[in-house]
């Protein structure tokens, strides 16, 4: 019989391309990955994998038991979560992941009504950026990973994952607060000859405005990175530059102002990523309802 954990790897080594970032995503050594590889091809009874002295990939084999590999892992998730639907309560542990904006105005509310509802339910919570929170997910690390996606940015779909849409939320222009067009709402291209502070190059946040600026045949001049919007905030307060943030954003006590974005306008969109299959199962779906819960309270959806 097939080990779905070593079809997880075998799914991980083609999506990465090598043994040694299977391994990391995984959070196993690359010696483990390898040996759990070669057991794997004793269970199918053939080659999975074509071995050269620097690299790793699949053949034809290897090929279609990852095509397989989805449907084999989601009905194995689904069958569990099924099982685990006939009990009289909701127990047992969810490990969430949540990341910075998300945490307080959603994650928090949700995890205190959990403890009010479903006392017999754990929930661990770790604070993880969602690229990073995704790969956890698929391994089998976590069972929730709250994640996003902007405008002008689209996230793949993945056949390993269901999304469910939490809420859209616009992004804010942030500027100083003397500044000329504090007054808001206002144009996206107006600001783009500004100097601006802003997420780091692989956010998504910074590819949206680098998108949006290039179509109108701007350069953003970038003088301040932060991946914390609250950090941007500030350094938009010193009068470093102009910025953007969700509107979920927790900016109290900054002088600064925060206003509409219009031409194009710009949103957000949060959703709870959970391995297909699995969102059946009552842990996670009431951990899922108490999140949609409270992000319909702050009048988020």
């Amino acid at each position: 019989m097939l080990n779905i954990n070593r079809l997880r790897i075998l799914r991980e080594v083609a999506e990465r391309g090598t043994i040694a970032a299977a391994a990391e995503a995984l959070y196993l050594t690359p010696p483990a990955v390898s040996h759990q590889l070669a057991v794997l091809e004793r269970e199918v009874g053939v080659p999975l994998l074509e071995r050269t002295p620097r690299s790793v990939r699949l053949n034809e084999a290897g090929r279609r038991l990852v095509d397989r590999s989805e449907v084999i892992l989601a009905e194995c998730e689904a069958a569990v979560a099924d099982a685990q639907a006939t009990a009289a309560t909701v127990s047992g542990t969810v490990r969430l992941s949540v990341f910075q904006t998300a945490a307080q105005s959603m994650a928090l509310p949700a995890l205190v009504a959990l403890r009010h509802d479903h006392p017999d339910l754990v929930v661990l919570t770790s604070d993880l950026e969602p690229a990073r929170a995704v790969r956890a997910l698929k391994a089998g690390r976590l069972d929730i990973a709250l994640s996003s996606e902007w405008d002008f940015v689209p996230v793949p779909a993945d056949p390993g994952i269901d999304r469910h849409d939490m809420f859209a939320e616009p992004v804010m222009a942030l500027l100083p607060a003397g500044h000329p067009l504090a007054g808001g709402p206002v144009h996206l291209r107006d600001l783009l000859g500004e100097d601006w502070c802003i997420a780091g190059e692989t956010a998504s946040s910074r590819q949206a405005i680098h998108r949006v600026a290039r179509a109108a045949g701007f350069e953003p001049r970038v003088v301040f990175e932060s991946n914390y919007f609250r950090a941007i905030g500030s350094a938009v307060e010193a009068g470093l530059g102009v910025g953007i943030t969700p509107r979920m954003t927790d900016l109290r006590g900054l002088d600064l102002a925060i206003v509409p974005l219009v031409e194009p306008t710009l949103e957000r969109r949060v959703y709870a990523a959970v391995r297909k299959g699995s969102g059946g199962a009552p842990a996670i779906r009431a951990v899922l309802d108490a999140l949609a819960a409270a992000a319909e309270r702050q009048g988020q959806v």
